[in-house]
């Protein structure tokens, strides 16, 4: 383990301040050329239980802590995890409720299965709302899957993601650790 004196530690953290005091108002108020202006977004799984009892004051309440845009989760696929109230609501009542809490919504999470079923209707509700990416959050392989299952559901994803870009959404997947695992 590599130790640091305290004189040491002091000069880094001066230097990782200064630095930080320059990039961070950058990133906030946009004044990065390769950022979007000020979008600093979160997803609504961390808030999934307040959003479906709440949806325009819990919107309000993270505009109040800084954030402007959300990512959500799909209603009908995430309906047994606090979303459910959320189906009642049409893509155009969903963004406007989005825009009078002063945020955007450009992404949302699906079951993979949901886009298999549904892929049409759901790239309808996107557009809607304004989408420009839909994220599938998980295959829902078997445990322990094979290679073979791995490159079946990625050539599936690659179909859904052809047929997503001609109506002008991004297909996009959000790996967790068992991508990551060697086999066979």
């Amino acid at each position: 383990m590599n130790h640091l004196t305290r004189r040491e530690f002091i000069s880094k953290s001066v230097v990782g301040l200064a630095g930080a005091s320059v990039l961070v108002p950058q990133l906030l108020h946009g004044k990065n050329e390769n950022s979007a202006p000020g979008r600093i977004g979160f997803q609504s799984w961390a808030v999934k239980d307040a959003l479906g009892k709440d949806l325009s004051g819990t919107l309000k309440m993270m505009a109040g802590l800084g954030y402007n845009s959300v990512e959500m989760c799909s209603p009908p696929s995430y309906a047994k995890y606090g979303f459910g109230p959320l189906q009642q609501l049409k893509a155009s009542e969903m963004k406007r409720i989005i825009n009078d809490a002063g945020m955007t919504c450009v992404s949302c999470h699906y079951q993979f299965d949901e886009l298999k079923n549904h892929l049409q209707e759901r790239i309808d509700f996107a557009k809607e709302l304004g989408l420009t990416q839909m994220v599938v959050a998980a295959f829902g392989l078997p445990q322990n899957p094979t290679l073979a299952d791995w490159k079946k559901a990625a050539d599936e994803l690659n179909k859904l993601g052809e047929l997503a870009y001609k109506s002008g959404i991004q297909l996009c997947y959000q790996h967790h650790n068992p991508e990551l695992e060697k086999l066979e």
